[in-house]
């Protein structure tokens, strides 16, 4: 299993008594869990996130960050933001690790195809080194958290638990991710770009879907 830290530049909004503009996470496109376009206008999806040194934190965990997900349009804007989209198979959990200081799932996956990947709206974009992969090979890739959701980090279910049902009849699933945060919580596992939009059933021809399923 392959995994290597890397370290991307974003933008974070932190909420303490005074807001301040601070540097934040990277490579961390997302969605509003309203369904409603949002986020930082950056078009790179870097996620807005926010703290509040006065609030509790619900998940039990010293600096745990409030994102406020971007929501993509279409399967393919989500691509076209990700930093990899790979179609293949999830085997196993594997342990956790720290994202945005919650205990995420990670996930043993057996990459079996690595799909062609819109140019971002800005271009120029070079993967970090553990989204650098090629069909055959088996790494890990952690589950994005919902954040400051209670005491579970996957109210509505586990996009890449096998048990939600998302994978196509060879079972096989498309996962669009980002590279490992840069959060200083110890993750170096690639993963979800959003809790909400980072796992999709493949097509019939094994290709990206050009909408979201039905809610």
């Amino acid at each position: 299993m392959r995994t290597s830290p890397a370290r991307r530049p974003a933008s974070a909004l932190v909420s303490t008594l005074a807001l301040a503009m601070v540097a934040g996470v990277a490579g961390c496109a997302s969605a509003n869990p309203s369904g409603n376009p949002g986020g930082s206008g950056d078009p790179s999806g870097s996620p807005v996130t926010t703290t509040d040194p006065m609030a509790e934190e619900p998940l039990g965990s010293p600096g745990v960050a409030c994102v406020d997900w971007v929501f993509f349009e279409t399967p393919l804007e989500a691509a076209a933001d990700a930093g990899a989209v790979l179609r293949g198979t999830v085997v196993e959990q594997d342990g956790t690790e720290q994202v945005f200081g919650v205990d995420s799932n990670r996930w043993v996956f057996d990459v079996e195809e690595v799909l062609e990947r819109p140019d971002p709206p800005r271009g120029g974009f070079e993967p970090p080194p553990e989204l650098v992969v090629s069909a055959g090979e088996r790494i890990a890739v952690v589950s994005t958290p919902e954040t400051c959701s209670g005491d579970n980090p996957y109210p509505e279910g586990d996009p890449l638990d096998p048990a939600t049902g998302r994978g196509a009849a060879d079972g096989t699933v498309i996962v669009l991710l980002s590279g490992a945060d840069d959060a200083e919580d110890g993750s170096s596992s690639p993963r979800l770009i959003t809790p909400y939009q980072g796992v999709l059933t493949p097509t019939a021809d094994s290709t990206l879907p050009k909408k979201w399923p039905a809610p």
